[in-house]
């Protein structure tokens, strides 16, 4: 195991020290690996990110203040550079459906960290993740392929699928419970749903009450069950 800065280990290890209060453990520096990790900078989350490959470590180490050259699925190598302080890990390996799941057994079993994610690359891969522990196995294609369909098929704009019984809706607020405050349209008790936030035109989302009033041209986000999304949404049209 090396690390990308050897000449200065002992601040790197203090850096390292820095990230795992709080912070996130990234395995595998592919696409969706280095791309989950720059915006998890970007969101000033602290990053651990590791990956075997030394010329990726090396590439990214610019914009990743916190990168290892490690095995991920060696858990010697994960101890030495602190991978069991942390509480969130995502095994974003996806090339070699070997390394993917060895990795996330070993960070559930030998290292005890909390919560896992992984990365799948079909869905028999996520089975085999999901029966390790993997606490949240994610498709990248096809997770954007169901929610593309059903934008599409219920005329929104976005549609996020959380979990099996819970998922968030972005639209257009319907004509017909304009210019009238959210408290009296009874959404929530006819339909099972909730708005909110809002987004006027032009403007940033903002926490919508009992008060609020849509306009036209704004955007809603609703929360709920699937079948009472969909509900609500085929009602509006």
């Amino acid at each position: 195991m090396a690390i990308s800065n050897p000449a200065n280990s002992q601040r790197h290890q203090a850096e390292i020290q820095a990230a795992n209060r709080g912070g996130v453990l990234i395995i595998g520096l592919g696409r969706f690996g280095e791309a989950l990790a720059r915006g998890l900078v970007e969101q000033n989350v602290e990053v651990l990110a590791v990956d075997f490959d030394e010329e990726i470590v090396q590439r990214v180490s610019g914009d990743i203040p916190n990168v290892v050259q490690c095995d991920g699925t060696s858990a010697r190598a994960l101890r030495q550079i602190g991978a069991e302080q942390f509480s969130r890990a995502i095994v974003a390996i996806a090339s070699n459906i070997e390394a993917s799941v060895l990795s996330a057994l070993v960070l559930i079993d030998e290292l005890k960290v909390p919560m896992v994610w992984a990365k799948a690359i079909s869905l028999d891969h996520a089975k085999i993740l999901e029966r390790v522990g993997v606490a949240r196995v994610i498709q990248p294609e096809h997770d954007m392929g169901y929610r593309t369909a059903r934008s599409i098929a219920r005329r929104v704009t976005d549609y996020f699928h959380v979990e099996d019984n819970f998922a968030l809706v972005e639209m257009e607020a319907p004509k017909r419970f304009l210019n009238r405050p959210l408290g009296e349209l009874g959404i929530r008790k006819k339909y099972g749903v909730t708005i909110v936030s809002i987004k006027p035109p032009g403007g940033e989302f903002q926490h919508a009450d009992q008060l609020t009033t849509l306009q036209p041209g704004e955007l809603i986000l609703l929360a709920g069950k699937p079948a009472n999304l969909d509900a609500f949404v085929i009602d509006a049209e």
